[in-house]
């Protein structure tokens, strides 16, 4: 099995630097089963993370480490590798997948596998408990056997980047054990914060202005919970410059998140940036967060790539901006408990303006996908979604649930405005709709007001869609509007999205009497 750090072995040969964390435990038998079913609270729980019980992966005939966590709807199996390529940037990966004794779906008669999502143009061949497939470009991808959620596995492909501080940074190096607020409550500016690979327990990290916290391949920190029930931040940032870079680890399994019992305090919220100009977040895994996972507050110029997020808990949000001005968010891999990528205004003063979402992966258990969602004390607008998609979104409980969602209630006087979803792919979606507009109270439930006007859904297509394409909800009428929402080409089972499709109640339905279909509903106009 690789190290993290693989030497090259020759002239126009990839080398691999996977991810390997120290002290994973193997579950056998029983143990499985248990592990699984302990997403039915949100009560802190042992191993965010265990060797997958279920394959094996090899690279180009070289194993690589494949671990596995909890989701809402069962273990979900991932691998992450970096890989050091041609000058050119070129990339043949041969993968080859092995089901072990634990597995059911790969090693069910006439298995079979769809690799997520479908516009990677990636095949999987499958026979006797295998299964292959040629990858050629950096991405996530997952394997959905036999068409289903259930025992997925998920590899991470990145290019490889070298370490490197930036210039007249000094480098302060963090050694692993537990380690007490005063040891991570960084102060000096224009430094480095490297983490390096072992296993780390933290209370709260602060980062100062123009710094830079390091987690190399193989760091992980896990999370305990505040000594008392104030309700801090696991990491915080706030200043200008400041970057979270890496392959680490942020485990927060041993907090209790969601909504608690009277014994548990959830007194840990997750990876935050207040305040923030130049906010940067790249190759972050989180796990098992217990509040929204990484998110920034009234912050500008923010940058979110190749981010890892698995999660289960209620508010286990994957990446928000909160009246952000200015920010992207890429080539990140997102399964939830809640919301997945999004939007929100929760600040008194702020606003939301330019952020694009792009090239993004979205598993949602129990929430929407991608959207600009709920929290709305201020205005939002110039908000794109491009080229994202959905692998399995099995939320039903409510609704104002879908993939491509604009969701609204906090402020009458609010607007959300000038928003795009373009190119999202669905593999398979339970929700209410795949785009939905709700207007009303948080989770679906009573009173809310606001203002939605100019909305773009284009080029969407869904392969599994069981509940509507277009769904609209409001709770009152005296204030709140819907104004000018447009659709092209917008696909779902196969069939387009037309004027005809208004007429059908298993594509399009609403309960509100603000929205005037007839003049501000406009379906393949050009």
């Amino acid at each position: 099995m690789n190290s993290n750090h693989s030497a090259k072995r020759g002239k126009g040969e990839l080398v691999l630097h996977p991810s390997v964390y120290e002290g994973i435990r193997a579950l056998h038998g029983a143990e499985i089963g248990v592990y699984e079913q302990e997403v039915c609270t949100n009560l802190p729980v042992k191993d965010g993370i265990i060797l997958s019980p279920y394959y094996i992966i090899r690279i180009g005939g070289e194993e690589l480490p494949v671990y596995a966590s909890r989701s809402a709807n069962g273990i979900h199996s991932f691998a992450y590798v970096d890989v050091e390529g041609e000058e050119d940037g070129s990339l043949h990966l041969s993968v080859e997948i092995t089901a072990t004794e634990n597995s059911t779906a790969l090693r069910q008669e006439n298995a079979f596998a769809v690799v997520l999502p479908l516009s990677s143009g990636v095949k999987a061949e499958t026979a006797c408990g295998k299964a292959s497939a040629e990858i050629n470009s950096f991405g996530s991808y997952s394997f959905a056997f036999n068409g289903e959620h259930i025992e997925p596995l998920t590899l991470v492909v990145k290019r490889y980047e070298p370490f490197s501080a930036p210039a007249g940074y000094e480098i302060k190096n963090v050694e692993p054990g537990v380690l007490a607020l005063a040891d991570t409550d960084f102060r000096q500016q224009n430094t480095v914060y490297y983490f390096g690979k072992g296993n780390y327990e933290t209370d709260v990290i602060r980062l100062p202005a123009n710094s830079v916290l390091y987690l190399e391949r193989g760091a992980y920190i896990a999370v305990r919970p505040s000594p008392d029930e104030k309700p801090e931040n696991a990491l915080y940032a706030c200043g200008e410059n400041i970057r979270i870079e890496g392959r680490g680890i942020i485990d927060f399994s041993a907090c209790c998140g969601g909504e608690t019992v009277p014994e548990h305090a959830n007194n840990k919220f997750g990876v935050a940036f207040s305040g923030v100009k130049g906010a940067s977040v790249r190759g972050l895994s989180v796990i098992n967060a217990q509040s929204w996972s990484v998110c920034f507050y009234d912050c500008e110029n923010v940058y979110v790539s190749d981010v890892f997020i698995m999660g289960y808990r209620v508010f286990s949000d994957g990446v928000m901006l909160s009246d952000c001005r200015n920010g992207l968010v890429e080539n990140c891999f997102v399964r939830t408990g809640d919301d997945a990528f999004e939007t929100k205004s929760t600040t008194r003063s702020g606003y939301t303006d330019n952020i694009l979402f792009r090239n993004n992966a979205a598993w949602t258990d129990k929430a929407v996908a991608y959207g600009c969602i709920f929290e709305s004390n201020q205005d939002t607008k110039n908000v794109r979604f491009e080229n994202n998609s959905v692998g399995f979104a099995l939320g039903t409980w409510s609704k104002h649930l879908g993939c491509n969602v604009i969701q609204m209630g906090d402020n009458p006087a609010a607007t959300m405005h000038d928003i795009v979803f373009e190119g999202t792919e669905i593999y398979t979606s339970r929700n209410q709709a795949i785009c939905n507009i709700y207007i009303g109270g948080s989770g679906g439930r009573g009173e809310g007001w606001g203002n939605v006007r100019n909305i773009l859904f284009r080029n969407i297509t869904a392969e599994n869609n069981r509940g509507l394409v277009f769904y609209v909800q409001t709770y009152e009428n005296e204030r709140s509007t819907v104004r000018d929402i447009r659709f092209e080409n917008v696909v779902s089972n196969g069939e387009v999205f037309t004027k005809k499709s208004l007429q059908d109640g298993a594509l399009y339905a609403l309960s509100t009497q603000v929205f005037d279909a007839d003049k501000e509903l406009h379906i393949n106009e050009g």
